[in-house]
């Protein structure tokens, strides 16, 4: 069996409703969605996404693809470390690329072994794979009726963005709190939005309704501030975009700079990457949870596999899927309770919908999320004092 074809189609999403964060307002979900095709017939399906759609196609359209036809599906670790070594000097972006082929790989080698892609990475550990639901920044007494809405929907655990305004943050989890009472677990992200004494600050503030988690409040680059801020507070602090591939996983470990990792196979290169960094994080003591940069029903479920697969994911992971106004799969995946139940289908277990996909097609226009339309003055900056 070889590969004759690598197809890729952009996608975006419409969003039900603005998701406002500190960094902008999103409005939709861009991807990529990746078939390798096989003279068997065979397709094995990926997704890619991240900050720039359009180059992260061209990335897998004019770099990837010549090393991809004629190969082997089967010889997984040699394709993908020739991929590795060819974007040595720009893999900062070339991961996006190669996480979507990583992920359409393992599909593929999953479904010609008949098996359900989790058992490539280590077998099944759990059946039901939790979500969390978002809350994104409104009004107090939006976001709690939001936060009610989840809660009646299933789900068990909400996190919530914050950053743009301390005082404001601390009132929207109060109402939060006082709708959705003390079962519900919340943890709240400032997309690195506070300097580290601000993050001190918000955080103790916000300790007394309960956080389980607070995720990057200070700039990626600042290790030692993230450590500062850990060793501050009471709340456990986890690490998303200070967490990016092996290395900057062992960068955190070896600072001791937080208690967990949000960890995304989008931007370590794929599921067997970011199994490494599980796998890292377990033998030092450090908790996982996904995050999401807003897939669709591909990706959505290949981090389900990978969660499905390890012993290292105690918290209800990250998705938008709730937000999304139709998806491009066959049959839309279903939460039931905020869980997701593994199937015993081979591969990834689902399909894609032709006229799904073609209808949500999108080659030209983009979204600018890190930046508000409504004020472009509004120009985010990481590390605030505020």
């Amino acid at each position: 069996m070889n590969i004759i074809d690598i197809m890729t189609t952009p996608v975006k999403i419409p969003f039900k409703k603005p998701a406002k964060w500190s960094g902008g307002t999103r409005r939709s979900a861009p991807s990529l969605v990746i078939q390798i095709v096989t003279d068997e017939g065979l397709i094995g399906l990926g997704e890619c996404v991240g900050p720039t759609i359009p180059t992260i196609r061209a990335i897998v359209e004019k770099e990837f693809k010549p090393f991809l036809i004629g190969a082997d599906p089967m010889r997984t670790e040699w394709i993908l470390h020739r991929l590795e070594e060819y974007i040595l000097n720009w893999s900062q972006i070339g991961l996006y690329a190669l996480a979507g082929i990583d992920m359409a790989l393992l599909d593929l080698k999953a479904k010609i072994l008949k098996t359900p892609l989790y058992n490539l990475l280590g077998g099944l550990y759990r059946k039901e794979v939790e979500f969390a639901d978002y809350v994104f920044i409104e009004d107090p007494l939006v976001n709690a009726k939001e936060a009610e809405r989840s809660v009646a929907n299933g789900f068990k655990q909400l996190k919530i963005k914050v950053g743009r305004d301390v005082e404001y943050d601390v009132n929207r989890i109060k109402e939060i709190r006082a709708a959705v009472g003390d079962d519900v677990k919340l943890r709240v992200d400032a997309n690195q939005n506070w300097s580290v004494t601000t993050a001190i600050k918000a955080i103790n503030k916000m300790e007394k309704y309960n956080l389980q988690l607070v995720e990057q409040p200070t700039p990626y680059y600042d290790i030692e501030g993230l450590a500062t801020v850990s060793r501050s507070v009471s709340v456990p602090i986890t690490a998303d975009e200070s967490l990016t591939d092996f290395r900057s996983a062992m960068k955190l470990i070896e600072h001791r700079a937080v208690s967990a990792f949000t960890v995304y196979p989008s931007e370590a290169g794929g599921l067997l990457k970011a199994r490494q960094i599980v796998e890292l994080a377990n033998e030092n003591g450090i908790w996982c949870v996904t995050g999401t940069w807003a897939e669709t029903g591909i990706a959505t479920m290949a981090n389900a596999h990978l969660i499905a697969a390890s012993r290292n994911f105690p918290f209800a992971n990250d998705t938008h899927y709730e937000y999304y106004e139709e998806d491009i799969l066959q049959q839309n995946l279903v939460f039931n309770q905020g869980k997701m139940i593994m199937s015993d289908r081979p591969g990834l277990g689902i399909e894609l919908d032709p006229a799904k996909l073609g209808a949500l097609t999108d080659m030209e226009i983009r979204e600018m999320v890190f930046y508000d339309s409504q004020n472009d003055a509004a120009i985010p900056r990481i590390g605030q004092l505020l």
